[in-house]
C-alpha cells in the first residue's frame, strides 16, 4: 500500500507540484518501524503530507519562502509529534503559500491543472 502511494505521487508530481519535499526511503523506513512496533497507535501506517509551515525534525521547513530554503529545525511541531506518536507515516512536506499567507505556491489542482487547488 505504501509503495503504491509513493508511486502515485511520483506519477502525478510533475504535473501537480504538491510536494516541497518528499523522501520515499525515509517514508518507507518510518512505515517499517510502525509495522514492527508492538503497540499500534490510532493512525498506524496512515500516510500524511505535512504542510511546509510545520516543523519536522527530519525534513526541511521552508515555509514557502526562499529565505528559509533548506531550513532545518531540531524538533517536530506538536501536531506533527502527536501524529507520529499515533503511528502516522510522514511522507514529506506539501507546498504552501509563502508563510501561509497570500503569495500562491506552484501547486496545481489535480482535477484541473489550469487551476490552483484553492
Amino acid at each position: 500500500m505504501r509503495r503504491a502511494c509513493l508511486d502515485r505521487i511520483a506519477e502525478r508530481e510533475p504535473d501537480v507540484k504538491a510536494w516541497a519535499f518528499i523522501d520515499p526511503e525515509l517514508a518507507l523506513k518510518q512505515a517499517r518501524a510502525v509495522d514492527s512496533s508492538a503497540t499500534k497507535g490510532a493512525l498506524a501506517g496512515v500516510p500524511l503530507g505535512i504542510k511546509d509551515i510545520f516543523d519536522t525534525f527530519d525534513m526541511p521547513t521552508d515555509m514557502g519562502s526562499p529565505i528559509y530554503r533548506n531550513n532545518r529545525t531540531f524538533a517536530d511541531a506538536s501536531s506533527v509529534a502527536l501524529a507520529r506518536r499515533a503511528g502516522a507515516v510522514i511522507l514529506g512536506k506539501t507546498v504552501t503559500c509563502e508563510f501561509a499567507g497570500l503569495t500562491p505556491g506552484i501547486t496545481r489542482n489535480p482535477r484541473d491543472l489550469d487551476h490552483s487547488p484553492g
